[in-house]
């Protein structure tokens, strides 16, 4: 439903098929010149590495500066780099390899305590942390074991027992 508008450029009076409409036609016509050349002098320079145009004061285009700023903060020159250390599944992983070599650049810290401690671990075997904290990788917290002799009841319900006698022996000292 057209509407009766007044052009906020020049006050002219004209009748406009849409409610959002603030300008005449003549008015948009200068206004879309005078983006477009705003823009053409905002962009006018190139980038070095592609040749797209680029905003006043930059070096490179985005994608270009994205490409760099990669390579700029890799490794140690990244503001969140905490010394090759990382935390995953509440398990704390060490950084052994450069990304350049093939493989997984992290390790698990508590197989590198047992190792130190015991030698290479065999295949299909796991390290397993005898309180149940993931991070807790003192060499007196860890057993190695095969895979499949890894099931929470075998390692938890012996040390619940333990548990419960060493309550049983507290309450009875605690009435004394």
């Amino acid at each position: 439903m057209p509407a009766t508008v007044s052009c906020q450029k020049c006050g002219k009076t004209f009748e406009a098929k849409r409610s959002d409409r603030k300008w005449c036609s003549d008015c948009q016509k200068i206004r879309d010149k005078e983006r477009s050349q705003l823009y053409e002098r905002r962009h006018r320079d190139k980038c070095p590495e592609c040749g797209k145009s680029i905003v006043r004061g930059a070096k490179l285009c985005l994608s270009c500066e994205n490409k760099t700023r990669r390579e700029r903060y890799k490794g140690e020159k990244n503001p969140n780099w905490r010394n090759g250390w990382t935390r995953a599944d509440g398990y704390i992983y060490k950084r052994v390899k450069s990304p350049e070599e093939n493989g997984c650049p992290y390790k698990a810290e508590h197989r590198m305590v047992w190792e130190a401690k015991n030698g290479p671990m065999p295949k299909n075997w796991i390290v397993h942390h005898l309180n149940g904290i993931k991070d807790d990788n003192r060499i007196e917290n860890l057993v190695a074991m095969p895979r499949k002799h890894h099931s929470p009841r075998l390692i938890v319900e012996p040390y619940q027992r333990r548990i419960k006698e060493l309550e049983d022996k507290l309450t009875i000292l605690r009435r004394r």
